[in-house]
């Protein structure tokens, strides 16, 4: 941390820590005068209704008055804190009367720690608990700029050099209360300025952070508009050589060899265009902030998914659905929590092996949604589990049946689960099965489970 005690913090920052200090010192004002204020007021209270012997005090006189003129005055620090807050937080500007109220504010609490001590004592330097005390509150909780510590530091010598010599002291006393006066003085030089740097490096170090984010910020927001144009500009000239690819099927005079080359080209170009709606997806998903959302009936819309699988999917998994008695509704946008389903179910397929089936289960527990996608298949190890949600992660594995990833589909549906306000979680057993888990917004409908069996065909 670096220590301000002779000079000022760079310019091109002061402005701004300035305005942040200023602040800080206006809420403090606010703060402390307050508590000064409900203080003094209890003394006057308690001096009234009690039967303490405070008028066999010293200068009792002296203590009542000065206690009476910081009950009325710390009121005024209040209301004029409280207005200068609120403009400034309006404007953003630093007035004379935001930095001339905080110096008078700190004044008023050093003198009177002073007084006390004078009324307490008639040579101060015996008994100067309430001035250290005064000047270690204002060192530590306002934050002075360099000639404004100079300035306290001026004004609260030249008047504890008037009160003192208002006692008519000797000349020694006189120069010995002064000598003391300004020991203290120099603490609290130190202290104000140890608490500048502190709260300015603190500042700095915050700035610096905020900048460094932006710039991260800026940078994938770029990194992403670029993904996107890319991608969406790859999908042409591969829906083109797929096309011609089908139209040279058609050729009587193709032979076995040459089909099989065009099917694998065709096989190519689906999977290349899967890679590239995957990569527009979470570039698409990183740059929306929101999208539209819609009620619907959880039972039905899931069971409509497994449908959907039922007809237009090969294979010969089972998928065993569980839904609930009552009808559970909640708010998503259709379109891509079925891509989050359609991942999902996906994925089970791919590791599961023929004679295993898909469970897909819908709760209600505690008054939040939960959607389970669980399989019996081969599961994943543990080591990896951290990883899977990571995009491009390096936990991607060949299916069971050789399918390749390039492990963007559930960094996508984590994306998608997180925009509607709810969270993915995942368990799994090698050998035994995953379980990927949704949560999203809460419902009170009772649940009861009920079972549906569809076979994919």
């Amino acid at each position: 941390m670096r220590v301000y005690f002779f000079n000022r913090i760079n310019l091109s920052s002061r402005y701004a820590f300035g305005s942040y200090s200023t602040l800080l010192n206006l809420k403090t004002v606010r703060n402390i005068s307050l508590i000064y204020f409900f203080m003094n007021l209890s003394i006057r209270i308690i001096g009234r209704v009690t039967s303490l012997p405070f008028n066999s005090l010293d200068n009792i006189d002296e203590i009542d008055r000065a206690n009476l003129l910081s009950t009325i005055i710390t009121p005024l620090f209040y209301i004029s804190s409280l207005l200068l807050i609120k403009y400034f937080e309006h404007n953003r500007l630093i007035g004379f009367l935001d930095r001339a109220l905080i110096i008078l504010f700190a004044l008023f609490v050093i003198t009177n720690g002073m007084k006390v001590t004078f009324f307490v004592m008639h040579n101060p330097r015996n008994s100067l608990v309430m001035y250290l005390a005064a000047l270690m509150l204002v060192g530590v909780f306002f934050t002075f700029e360099y000639y404004e510590t100079l300035f306290v530091i001026f004004i609260t010598g030249s008047v504890f050099t008037l009160l003192a010599s208002y006692y008519h002291l000797s000349l020694g006393e006189q120069l010995l209360n002064d000598i003391v006066s300004f020991v203290l003085l120099i603490l609290f030089f130190c202290i104000s300025r140890f608490i500048f740097s502190y709260r300015a490096d603190n500042y700095l170090k915050l700035k610096a952070i905020e900048e460094k984010n932006l710039q991260i910020e800026t940078a994938s927001q770029l990194k992403n508009e670029i993904l996107g144009i890319v991608a969406h500009d790859l999908r042409n000239p591969l829906a083109a050589i797929k096309t011609i690819a089908m139209m040279m099927e058609e050729d009587i005079t193709m032979n076995a060899d040459s089909l099989d080359s065009l099917q694998m080209i065709k096989t190519s170009c689906d999977k290349a265009t899967s890679i590239i709606n995957d990569l527009i997806e979470a570039a698409q998903n990183d740059k929306d902030n929101e999208f539209d959302i819609e009620e619907v009936e959880l039972n039905q819309y899931l069971l409509k998914i497994v449908d959907e699988w039922v007809k237009n999917k090969k294979g010969q998994t089972n998928i065993l659905f569980y839904g609930t008695d009552q009808p559970i509704y909640t708010h998503i946008n259709v379109e891509k929590m079925q891509r989050v389903l359609d991942n999902l179910i996906s994925n089970a397929i791919k590791f599961s092996g023929e004679n295993d089936h898909i469970e897909i289960i819908l709760r209600n527990v505690d008054g939040v949604i939960f959607i389970d996608v669980k399989d019996f298949g081969m599961g994943i190890p543990e080591k990896l589990l951290p990883y899977i949600f990571d995009r491009f992660s390096r936990a991607s594995r060949r299916g069971i049946r050789g399918e390749e990833s390039v492990g963007l589909g559930l960094s996508i549906v984590r994306q998608i689960v997180r925009k509607h306000g709810g969270e993915i979680e995942v368990h799994s057993t090698e050998a035994q099965g995953t379980t990927f888990t949704i949560n999203m917004t809460p419902t009170p409908a009772p649940v009861k489970l009920k079972k549906n069996a569809s076979l994919i065909q």
